[in-house]
């Protein structure tokens, strides 16, 4: 029965239904904002990863290009919450998105708006090195690279769909931060500013292979030499 609903209806159940619960847990008070004051940021932290040729590579790249504008738009101050799917909203047509490559439902297909969790990713991999508390964030249930075709370490994604996976993160970190980013097409960087200079963190992805299983552990290290696991995936090879 639910496979004979619209996916229109689907997803406007969903974002209702993320709404209520937002409302609920009081996120809508801490949602951070576009640019407030005028603040000179000291430290900064960083992530590159290549963007590797794929079909459809120069939709992906544009794509990136469009959402990450939104996003550097913001400032981000204590005990803000950053929504990647609050600050750009439904990835469309209208608003300039283009086909891309999406893992949806365990398959690889075109989707409006494809590429958008590279950009996802990166900004988890940032948020991990400087210390940001991770309010949402989802892996994704397969792995479908071979290891030369990797851009981050397995571990280190972010997997985001409109209305049912989000990418959120809490600054924790007591001054304001801001997101940049440089994309061309051969890479991706995405830039952390904090207020106050900050060391990064050290992050390592244990792997352990069982079959068609892997199991992979973040291990955070940080710069006083105390180390804990974050969590631990299992990914389905494709």
């Amino acid at each position: 029965m639910r496979n004979k609903i619209p996916k229109g209806i689907k997803v406007q159940y969903a974002s209702s239904k993320r709404w209520w619960r937002d409302w609920r847990k009081g996120y809508h008070k801490h949602w951070a904002q576009e640019d407030r004051a005028s603040i000179r940021y000291a430290g900064m932290i960083e992530v590159q990863q290549e963007i590797k040729q794929s079909p459809l590579f120069e939709n992906k790249v544009h794509n990136m290009k469009l959402a990450s504008k939104h996003i550097a738009a913001l400032q981000i101050f204590p005990n803000e919450i950053f929504s990647f799917w609050k600050t750009i909203g439904k990835a469309t047509e209208k608003k300039g998105y283009k086909k891309g490559r999406n893992i949806i439902n365990g398959v690889l297909q075109e989707d409006i708006g494809g590429g958008l969790c590279q950009l996802a990713g990166i900004i988890y991999h940032v948020a991990l090195k400087t210390g940001l508390k991770i309010v949402e964030r989802h892996p994704h249930s397969i792995d479908i690279y071979e290891e030369h075709e990797r851009y981050t370490p397995l571990g280190a994604d972010a997997a985001v769909s409109f209305a049912y996976k989000d990418l959120r993160l809490k600054n924790n970190l007591g001054y304001p931060i801001k997101f940049s980013f440089i994309i061309n097409n051969k890479s991706i960087s995405c830039r952390l500013f904090t207020e106050e200079y900050c060391f990064p963190n050290t992050i390592e992805f244990e792997r352990n292979k069982n079959g068609m299983l892997e199991e992979v552990r973040t291990i955070i290290t940080n710069p006083d030499g105390e180390s804990w696991e974050l969590d631990t995936v299992t990914y389905k090879k494709h």
